[in-house]
């Protein structure tokens, strides 16, 4: 059963990992008028609906192209805003899509299922034939005065965010939304922050350099670097507790009053990660990005619940980001239209698309993490560090990550009337029927959103078999 076990970590190597450059996301299209379909997401996240926004690609593509992409795009938003404003006194809590800490599991299901969807979009150019989509979005951020620097900061990176993650679901499915980077749980290490699993290949990859391990080495477009443990620094626990004691969104907007300067303490992480993440220009290039902002948002959302008036409570003074001044994405030359406003970000509208689950406690068990510990002294969870070697040993590391949650709780990947046991099998000591139920039943819960025949789907079902039947060989 050696042999059996170290198959298994194979396939789940191959399986998370080898996904070629040549696979072709299921959207490969160019946008289209839509004045005819204005109600078309009414429904909500309809990939099938979508297709109808967008024709098929017949000649290169120009930066028009990318302005209707993101026009399809905010549509979307906004039905999906528009249904949910209607619905929301109706409306389980459940029906709203959900961000989690990267750690927290199931891993499959959360930081697994991110990773992916930022691998098909970065393969996907339907939009524009020189530049992936992925790279499309990233390129809005600029760094610019109008994003950064005022009280437009928390509103314009929401309503980016919602972009992306509008964008992330057309090629991968409904259920994909970008988990937050809970940055004080690196923090929390002390002298062996560089050390957190973040930076493994289990998540993020290489640490310093140029990223060419894990889920985002060499992929299309500009190369990413990192430079972790850099000149600024991971958000400490005491700094959150300090922004959320204020009651006025004047208070964490101003750079004077640094003890509650939000916007700072963001900053400090960029410059933490360093490399590519350091630069306004071209921080989003990094799947990091978008983490780091969903905590960001997080943060903003657990204030904007403790004070009167939130969505009113817009803070004046920043000539470069007037309350009634519209929201806008330079590279394109593009407003969103219909027209959003600086102050429409700090909406209700906008805040009840997403919901998030609360940042892993002692009390939640670090949200049953394989990858955080309680630390019984402090009473706060902290990061796991990546084991030695660990960049190298993917295939190990996912085998464990897969058992981890499901060992205690009823495992989603468990079919009926079989008993699996998740850590006999990591071991190599479950019969040769078991393990083969376990592999399908990892891969149903994996790809349950990716349409049967796809290339995706295709590949998936080739590498299953392949190894599968190897199983058997070697069983014999």
């Amino acid at each position: 059963m050696h042999t059996c076990s170290t198959l298994v970590g194979l396939f789940m190597t191959v399986l998370l990992l080898d996904f070629p450059p040549s696979i072709d996301a299921e959207i490969s299209y160019q946008i289209n008028s839509t004045d005819n379909k204005p109600d078309c997401f009414k429904s909500g996240i309809n990939i099938t609906c979508f297709k109808e926004f967008l024709q098929p690609a017949t000649e290169t593509l120009n930066d028009t192209s990318s302005s209707n992409f993101l026009s399809a795009l905010w549509r979307k938003i906004n039905s999906e805003a528009e249904t949910a404003g209607k619905s929301r006194h109706k409306r389980q809590a459940g029906g709203v899509p959900v961000r989690r800490e990267i750690r927290a599991a199931p891993y499959e299901n959360n930081f697994l299922r991110y990773a992916l969807a930022v691998r098909m979009l970065k393969n996907h150019y339907g939009v524009r034939r020189d530049m992936n989509t992925y790279d499309i979005l990233a390129s809005i951020h600029t760094g610019s005065n109008r994003e950064h620097r005022g009280s437009a900061f928390f509103s314009w990176h929401r309503i980016y965010l919602l972009l992306y993650e509008a964008a992330l679901q057309a090629v991968y499915g409904p259920g994909v939304t970008t988990p937050y980077w809970d940055s004080s749980l690196d923090q929390a290490m002390g002298n062996r922050q560089s050390r957190t699993i973040l930076f493994s290949n289990r998540y993020f990859g290489t640490p310093l350099g140029r990223v060419t391990e894990g889920f985002f080495a060499n992929l299309p477009g500009p190369r990413i670097t990192r430079a972790i443990n850099g000149p600024g620094g991971l958000i400490s626990k005491n700094a959150i507790a300090a922004v959320l004691s204020r009651r006025s969104h004047s208070e964490i907007v101003r750079r004077e009053q640094s003890r509650y300067f939000w916007e700072g303490y963001h900053n400090m992480v960029h410059r933490w990660v360093d490399g590519t993440m350091a630069s306004g220009t071209i921080a989003a290039f990094d799947p990091i990005f978008w983490c780091h902002h969903a905590f960001v948002d997080y943060i903003w959302e657990l204030f904007r619940r403790r004070i009167t008036n939130a969505p009113a409570d817009y803070p004046l003074g920043f000539p470069t980001h007037p309350p009634n001044g519209e929201m806008r994405f330079n590279n394109y030359r593009y407003r969103p239209n219909p027209p959003i406003t600086n102050r429409e970000g700090y909406s209700n509208r906008y805040a009840r698309l997403r919901r998030y689950d609360p940042a892993p406690s002692c009390q939640n068990l670090c949200s049953n993490s394989p990858d955080l510990i309680c630390n019984q002294s402090r009473g706060i969870c902290i990061s796991r560090e990546a084991s030695p070697g660990g960049s190298a040993a993917m295939g190990a590391a996912s085998g464990s990550a897969f058992v981890a949650s499901d060992a205690a709780s009823g495992s989603a990947f468990a079919a009926p009337g079989v008993a699996l046991a998740p850590v006999d099998i990591a071991a190599g000591m479950a019969d040769l029927t078991t393990t083969v139920v376990y592999l399908q039943n990892i891969r149903q819960d994996l790809f349950q959103d990716i349409p049967n025949g796809t290339s995706l789907n295709l590949f998936i079902a080739d590498q299953f078999d392949r190894y599968t039947r190897q199983l058997s060989v070697f069983s014999v």
